[in-house]
């Protein structure tokens, strides 16, 4: 079985294209495509089939896969090994991420890692956590980053931190004047506006909403959209309130274009995991990144900013009206801050 079999099939895989995978290992087509052709009659199976959009593996090609991949780090190790002191970490990473840690992590911890590995390129993919999970176990990506865990065994999960769920509201006075608190009562007055089904933000939204008693029946949805920015900024043009990830929701705070409302006594935490396939073998790239990955979110450093205002107790600059600022935890109050649940 020759190595540039492999190559060629692996990257047909990742690109889901023959004409791609030929520009990435600078082939032509047809060599592509004859490599293919002998790897699957060596083997005597079918790997991959062929649609008017892209290119799939077949169940054959989903078990072969991994062993492929196996093969080729295989290689990169022995090559690493007689010649490593020589070797510059180099390569690209494919990240399939959920909208929260797409738009809040990774566009904090990329440069980062580019400042300390110039030679790695990486490939990201945005979607819900829904679709980030199905690149993971159809071989569509080698690190996943979402907001919950499937329960399926190919899949192994680390996890990288913890948010809460808050409500934003748009910063109009008639918000301002809840005061920092909201009673059960209004909350079914409120318009919202929802993330999609499959959102791993949209379902720790809809357990932080059951724990305030409100369903589906109840609440007023005006709009779903399936991005965290498309959200705030309906909210912010007064379209309506939303359940969303703290982190997303810190800019447009200190920006005043929102208003927050927490709940501390009730189970608002939510996590976020990064994701691999058990059977695919880490490139070393990939494999740096996610010990990189974990380092960087267990230290906080993207979230410098939310960290000091929740020590300091205080609103962050730029908000426009303190009164809509929820109580401290421990302040009693008639209304409902999301400590009376």
């Amino acid at each position: 079985m020759k190595t540039e079999y492999l190559k060629s099939f692996s990257a047909v895989v990742e690109s889901k294209s023959f004409s791609a995978a030929a520009k990435r290992l600078f082939l032509s087509q047809p060599a592509i495509s004859t490599h293919i052709k002998q790897l699957e009659e060596e083997l005597c199976v079918q790997l991959l089939t062929r649609s008017t959009k892209d290119v799939q593996l077949t169940e054959a090609g989903l078990l072969f896969y991994p062993y492929a991949q196996r093969l080729l780090e295989t290689e990169k190790e022995a090559l690493f090994a007689l010649h490593g002191k020589e070797t510059v970490l180099k390569g690209t990473v494919q990240i399939a991420a959920s909208t929260v840690p797409a738009n809040y992590i990774l566009s904090e911890f990329i440069p980062y890692m580019g400042r300390k590995y110039p030679d790695i390129l990486y490939s990201v993919s945005e979607g819900d956590s829904s679709e980030v999970l199905q690149k993971v176990l159809h071989f569509d990506t080698e690190i996943g980053i979402c907001g919950f865990q499937a329960r399926n065994q190919k899949c192994i999960y680390d996890e990288l931190f913890e948010d809460d769920i808050v409500l934003i509201t748009p910063n109009e006075p008639c918000y301002a004047a809840y005061g920092g608190k909201i009673t059960p009562e209004q909350l079914t007055e409120l318009r919202y506006v929802v993330r999609e089904k499959g959102s791993g933000t949209g379902m720790a939204a809809h357990n932080l909403e059951q724990s305030l008693g409100l369903t589906e029946n109840s609440m007023h949805i005006v709009a779903q959209f399936e991005s965290t920015e498309l959200i705030k900024r309906a909210v912010a043009g007064g379209s309506g309130s939303a359940f969303i990830a703290k982190i997303a929701a810190m800019d447009y705070v200190k920006e005043g274009r929102v208003l927050m409302f927490e709940f501390p006594k009730l189970d608002s935490k939510r996590s976020f995991y990064m994701v691999h396939h058990r059977d695919r073998i880490l490139s070393q790239p990939a494999a740096v990144t996610m010990k990189e990955l974990s380092a960087f979110c267990r230290r906080g450093d993207f979230s410098k900013d939310l960290r000091a205002g929740e020590k300091s107790g205080k609103i962050p600059q730029g908000s426009a009206d303190s009164r809509c600022r929820v109580q401290d935890a421990g302040e009693e109050s008639p209304g409902f801050t999301g400590q009376d649940a």
